[in-house]
């Protein structure tokens, strides 16, 4: 072997062994999100906790027998944070127990696309409908579908990345973020589709990277994955002038990290059938902490089969979204570790 094919060699498994190592830390780093703040110490100091490097959480009562707990997979078990982390497993699940979720189908999309749209045909599922990763997090390569034509260019670009992925019904309405510890709804944040306002004379383009900028500027996200079919469907493109006091969605993906817009719900004003279906969702996949993707026009009104959804379980759910906005980190931590024990 000359030192030219040696090197390449050395360097190709170099990058492989670099590749295998970054995979696995984060496949099992599954706290990389959440507790992570100063929100979080400063109240276990404030409550006489004592916590050390392996994330334990000790406290002793009027120096009585002493209570530990470890808070590295957010208080879940690894068992309940690898089943949410499946989200075909956690809706097979929920359906068993009359927990509404969208009706959904795994595709391999290295099959022929005739035999695909077959399977689609066959499980009820039609257009509008979402294709995303049977594994996934913040909102990546999730994808409202509009046409077939649509359809069927995502999945050519998906073939490069996936086997299999999980197309469900799409429901209409804004996307609620429950975050519930220990058995208590701690928080409830609604997410909007973010848009744009035209004035009659900037391009949709120009009025994007505005409005990027200043979501930048405030400390909030900007919008990366934009869905250009969206915005034709509502007769634009980004080179277009939008007239003025013009409304247009600029995405279909509704999320914090691609600049979906925040804001609180009081729990007082959700009616008590929508709180229980929310702790049952903990109580049949048997997790502690948890962030609950609701999707619903009005959480405030009573639940419907047919048109309100859990949409995912997220087993070490990432707390910005609730620190965000009304200063409200210190508040929402607060509740959280007067909870541990």
């Amino acid at each position: 072997m000359n030192k030219k094919y040696y090197y390449n060699f050395l360097l190709l498994f170099i990058f492989i062994i670099i590749f295998y190592l970054v995979n696995n830390l984060i496949k099992n780093n599954e706290n990389y999100t959440g507790l992570k703040t100063n929100y979080f110490f400063d109240n276990l100091k404030a409550n006489n906790y004592k916590y050390d490097d392996q994330k334990n959480i000790t406290y002793c009562p009027n120096n009585n027998e002493c209570m530990t707990k470890n808070y590295k997979y957010h208080f879940n078990t690894i068992e309940s944070i690898k089943l949410v982390k499946n989200k075909v497993e956690t809706s097979s699940l929920l359906q068993q127990y009359n927990i509404p979720v969208p009706n959904f189908l795994v595709i391999n999309i290295q099959q022929d696309y005739s035999i695909i749209l077959d399977k689609i045909k066959q499980n009820n599922i039609h257009i509008p409908f979402i294709i995303k990763p049977i594994n996934g997090t913040f909102g990546i390569d999730v994808q409202k579908i509009e046409s077939l034509n649509n359809f069927y260019n995502i999945i050519q670009n998906f073939k490069k990345k996936y086997q299999n992925m999980m197309i469900e019904n799409y429901f209409e309405g804004s996307v609620y973020r429950i975050f519930v510890f220990q058995n208590k709804i701690i928080d409830v944040i609604k997410r909007d589709k973010p848009y744009i306002i035209g004035n009659g004379y900037d391009t949709v383009e120009f009025l994007i990277n505005k409005r990027n900028k200043s979501m930048v500027e405030n400390g909030f996200f900007e919008t990366k994955n934009l869905s250009l079919d969206y915005m034709e469907k509502q007769g634009y493109t980004m080179h277009s002038i939008l007239p003025s006091q013009t409304k247009l969605y600029i995405t279909n993906v509704i999320n914090m990290h691609n600049g979906a817009l925040l804001e609180r719900i009081p729990i007082s004003n959700i009616p008590v059938k929508n709180l229980d279906l929310f702790l049952k969702v903990g109580q049949v996949i048997k997790i502690n902490c948890y962030g609950l993707d609701y999707i619903s026009k009005d959480i405030t009104e009573p639940f419907q089969y047919d048109k309100d959804v859990i949409l995912e379980v997220n087993g070490t759910p990432d707390t910005e979204i609730h620190t965000k906005i009304d200063n409200y980190g210190d508040k929402f931590f607060k509740e959280i570790v007067s909870n541990i024990f």
